[in-house]
Formats: C-alpha cells, structure tokens, sequence
C-alpha cells in the first residue's frame, strides 16, 4: 500500500514536470535584449520575456485587446487585419505629425503608401480599399489643401481617434500590470493630448515596427489571416488552464460571431499552425491540439515586440512633452 501511494506521488509529480515543460517556451535570444533603437531607453523585448509574471499576463493582452478588433467596434465594420491595423495606425500618426507649413509632412495617400510598404502586410489596392471604407464610415475625411488642389490629405474623425486612444489603452493596460511604478498613467486613462504626442513619436517607427514584424517569421503569416493570432493564442490559453482538457469547435465559437469569421476558416488556421509547427494534435478532431515549444515561443515573442514598442514610443512621447514644455517656457521668457 505504501509503495502504491508513492507511485501515485511520483506520477503525479511526473504529470506536473511534463505540463510545466510544455509551457516553457525556449529563452530569449540575446538580441531580443538589445533596444530597437539604441539612443532611445526602453524596456527590451527580452526583459519583457523574463519578468516573472510575463506568462500570468498573456491572457490579460489577448482579452483587452481582441475587444478592439471586433467586427462591432473596429473601423469600417469590417473584420481586422493586421494590415488594416497597421494601415489606421499609419493614418493617425502621420496627421499627428503633420504640419501645415511642411509640405513632406502632409498626411497624403502616398506617404501613407509608402508607410504600408515598410509594414510589409499590404498592396497599394488593399489600401486603396480601406481607405474607400474609411471615408464611407466616418472614420476618415479627404481634405482638399488650399496650397495645393490636386491632393487630398487624410484627416482621421474624432470617431477613429477615439478607438484609436482605447486600442493604444488596452495595450498599455498591459504593460502597466508588469510594470506598475511609474506606470502608464496618461496612456491607460486615454488623454488626448498625450495620444496625439505618442502618435506623433511614432511615425519615426515604421521602419522600426515593419523590421521587428520581419523578425516574427512564424507569426507572419497568422497576422495575414482574420484571426489568426487570436486563434494560436486561443489554443494556449485552453492549454494553460487545463492541459488534459478537450478542444472542441465550439471553444472557438465566439471568435466566429465576434469577429466574423467562419469554423472552416478557423480549421484552416488551425491546420496551418500544425503544419507550421506551432501546435500538434494527436487523434481525430481537436480532441488533442496542444501548442509546441516553438508555437508558444513564437506567440510569446510577438507579445514581447509589441509591449516592448509601445513602451519605447511611451518615452518618446513623454520626452517629447517635456521638450515642448521647456521651449514654451522659453518663449513665454
């Protein structure tokens, strides 16, 4: 009887090695500790990585942001896109930048062109596009500029400015939880002012941002399908919480009414994450998908990239704050 006990002990201990195992993405590399721009201080993605309680917030990321890429709330009411993202993102920050009196600022359709092609996520059409929808929704408005009558500058409405001040909240949200002191203050309570000054920081980050995107092979091509970031962290997630439990279809059901996609499309996602090796499954249907090593190391760097950004164009836009104050104070002088 002893000697049974104590098998079960062992087994058990056995079990929880092995599940632990399974949710141990590889480390990070030592570049994934080097800042995305040297002369600027800001927290590395690998930093991020290897906070102690950066796996606890993995679910906090994915449920605070998703609520901005539904089909009910994100701009045009179409389905989100990465390059759609990004795109909207592009629009905002170069009429952040933008000033009136330097025409190589202004936020025209092909400076915004070329802002998606340092991306690397979207076809001048595909822009073209959104752009036809944005305007169609009130999200975005073509103005005529009175030095110039052939162009049309992009000016994004209040309406997409205030999604864009919740978007940039959510993520911000985040990296408040892993870093409380001195926080986030002005970004997490969405203050305008401080949105348009980090919009305007950012605009120097589109190389930065399309060659960390670069850098995210496995992700790439789940950040060109609806959803297909959403889904991979899904299946972590189940994992997480329960690591003998059964997947099923309906697991995924309210990805399929939130953000319009259809099960088959979500099938389709799956098996490409297998055959990418992201996830496995053994036996039939979902019964047995699991996430592999490099699959949660691949989402988990994504996560870190992303935070790690954000934080960097935090800084910019508090160093740019103070800047502005400092000559303000010297004209009022």
């Amino acid at each position: 009887m002893p000697k049974t006990s104590g098998s079960s002990q062992v087994a058990g201990t056995d079990a929880a090695a092995a599940r632990q195992e399974r949710f141990s993405p590889s480390p990070p590399e030592p570049s994934q500790f080097q800042r995305f721009i040297p002369e600027i201080a800001h927290r590395t993605s690998g930093e991020i990585l290897t906070h102690p309680d950066f796996a606890g917030v993995r679910r906090r990321y994915i449920a605070s942001t998703m609520a901005c890429y539904e089909i009910a709330t994100f701009p045009g009411g179409w389905q989100s896109a990465a390059y759609r993202v990004a795109v909207i993102s592009a629009i905002i920050c170069l009429h952040a930048a933008w000033n009136p009196a330097d025409r190589a600022t202004w936020p025209t359709l092909a400076r915004l062109k070329e802002a998606g092609a340092s991306f690397g996520l979207s076809s001048p059409r595909q822009i073209d596009d959104l752009i036809a929808r944005l305007v169609e929704t009130d999200h975005v408005v073509l103005e005529r500029p009175a030095a110039d009558g052939r162009l049309r500058l992009l000016v994004p409405t209040e309406k997409l400015l205030a999604w864009d001040r919740v978007l940039l909240s959510s993520y911000y949200g985040v990296l408040q939880d892993l870093y409380p002191e001195p926080g986030y203050g002005l970004a997490v309570a969405r203050d305008p002012a401080f949105h348009l000054a980090q919009r305007r920081a950012s605009v120097g980050m589109f190389d930065v941002i399309g060659r960390f995107i670069a850098q995210n092979g496995d992700i790439i091509p789940f950040l060109q399908m609806y959803q297909g970031f959403q889904v991979l962290v899904r299946v972590i997630l189940l994992r997480e919480a329960d690591a003998q439990a059964a997947i099923r279809e309906s697991d995924f059901s309210d990805i399929v009414a939130r953000f319009g996609v259809s099960r088959s499309h979500v099938r389709n996602i799956l098996a490409a994450a297998e055959a990418g090796g992201l996830l496995t499954s053994a036996g039939r249907g979902l019964k047995h998908l699991a996430p592999t090593t490099r699959g949660l190391t691949a989402v988990d760097r994504f996560i870190a990239d992303t935070l790690a950004s954000h934080d960097m164009t935090y800084r910019m836009a508090l160093a740019s704050r103070e800047a502005e104050t400092v000559r303000s104070a010297g004209t009022d002088s």
